[in-house]
């Protein structure tokens, strides 16, 4: 056996400074998250299309936003990471993605309300730019950590998240709830929380700019983007002794519909209880703590257990989420059902992160977390476009659970498979 020499102090602190800056990264890109779901859909909801502008109430319109920021990113996101793969540039990628997602949201703030079609394109902007960041960050992290390590950083990246996301938060709120002090109407105090969205995402994603994330390089790529994924597509339909295949169609199943229950969360909140936007942000910054040392315990269960085991445990917690909020009838149920959704919320999206990134083939991280934003969006897409359609079918927002529970439960099997 060879000698191993140990890791020198400066390899050491070049590690942790890569570390450090990949978790900040989640710190900084949950303020969109957490902002989205909470002022941006009340912003849509009971400012912009508060008057059923376009036909249709604005709840329908919301779904439909997302729906297409989901197709717009599934349509960009395999050519933009394999010319990521084909020219090393994830990192490079990851700064442009993040400087036009803030910048559509610094955007958003700068349109006035009637401007809709302005207000529509800055949210669907801002969101590619999110899902392309997710993409770029999730390739980086075989590069610094691998095996439980992986577990690790990734269950402490979502966990930094939720609490960056939260602080953010009430940062925003503070904007809104002080708006008379600060002599702003309610529409312009709103469009003010946009502007520490944005900010909060930028500033706290610069240290990954200077941070030095190993290199992910193989010997040999295509010699354009579209050969880079055709030669992909190869090595995927052959590699079925990993299960790579297998575990990326069950997770885009999963997480597309997991996605989208997140982002309808908010807005099934207003629309059933009527909740003001003081009381939805309390709710969602609920859910921001709980869900903490909820992707922390899970980053845990997966090390000390399995991974496949802590899947599970997310799954069904999942599943029980959305049966049980087709029953929700009050507050207070509505906020017991948020504390079981906190403890699930990240864990699921941790373990398939950290477990794609251990089967990713060298070389080939962009493709593969490009090809699980992908699906992801396109699930995404289809369901958020079918809770829509059954929602304005029906004037009942419950009946898009329907589909949610179906894609979830086939993305189960497909894994368990």
């Amino acid at each position: 056996m060879g000698y191993n020499p140990p890791m020198s102090d400066s390899r050491h602190a070049t590690d942790r400074r890569a570390s450090i800056a990949w978790i900040l990264l989640d710190w900084a890109a949950s303020a969109f998250s957490t902002i989205l779901i909470t002022l941006v859909v009340a912003y849509v909801e009971r400012v912009v299309f508060a008057d059923a502008a376009w036909g249709v109430p604005g709840g329908v319109v919301w779904a439909w936003i997302l729906a297409a920021a989901m197709l717009a990113s599934a349509l960009l996101a395999p050519f933009l990471s394999a010319h990521a793969d084909r020219t090393h540039s994830h990192k490079r990628w990851l700064l442009i993605a993040t400087a036009v997602g803030a910048g559509a949201c610094l955007g958003l703030a700068a349109v006035p309300p009637t401007a809709r079609l302005a207000v529509v394109a800055a949210i669907v902007i801002a969101a590619v730019g999110f899902d392309m960041a997710q993409i770029f960050t999730g390739s980086l992290l075989p590069r610094i950590a691998q095996g439980a390590d992986a577990d690790r950083l990734s269950a402490a990246g979502f966990g930094a998240g939720y609490l960056g996301g939260g602080l953010a938060l009430i940062l925003a709120t503070a904007v809104v709830s002080n708006r008379a002090a600060l002599g702003l109407t309610a529409p312009d105090a709103l469009r003010w929380s946009f502007v520490v969205m944005g900010g909060w995402w930028l500033l706290f994603s610069l240290p990954a700019a200077f941070a030095r994330m190993g290199d992910g390089r193989a010997a040999d790529h295509a010699a354009t983007s579209s050969g880079e994924l055709m030669s992909f597509a190869r090595s995927l339909a052959g590699d079925a002794a990993d299960g790579l295949g297998r575990m990326l169609l069950g997770s885009v199943l999963v997480l597309g519909a997991v996605q989208t229950a997140i982002a309808q969360f908010s807005s099934l909140a207003l629309e059933r209880f009527e909740l003001d936007s003081a009381a939805l942000v309390r709710l969602v910054l609920l859910v921001q703590f709980v869900a903490l040392p909820g992707a922390l315990f899970m980053g845990w269960l997966s090390t000390r257990w399995s991974r496949a085991g802590a899947l599970v445990v997310c799954l069904a917690g999942w599943l029980a989420v959305i049966v049980l909020a087709a029953f929700v009838q009050n507050p207070g149920q509505l906020t017991a059902l948020a504390v079981l959704l906190a403890l699930v919320l990240g864990g699921v999206q941790s373990v398939v992160r950290a477990t794609i990134a251990g089967l990713a083939p060298p070389g080939r991280f962009g493709a593969t977390f490009g090809l699980l934003q992908v699906g992801t969006k396109l699930a995404g897409f289809v369901a958020s476009l079918l809770f829509g359609a059954a929602y304005a079918a029906t004037g009942e927002s419950r009946t898009g659970l329907i589909v949610l529970l179906a894609q979830l439960a086939a993305g189960w099997l497909v894994l368990r498979k």
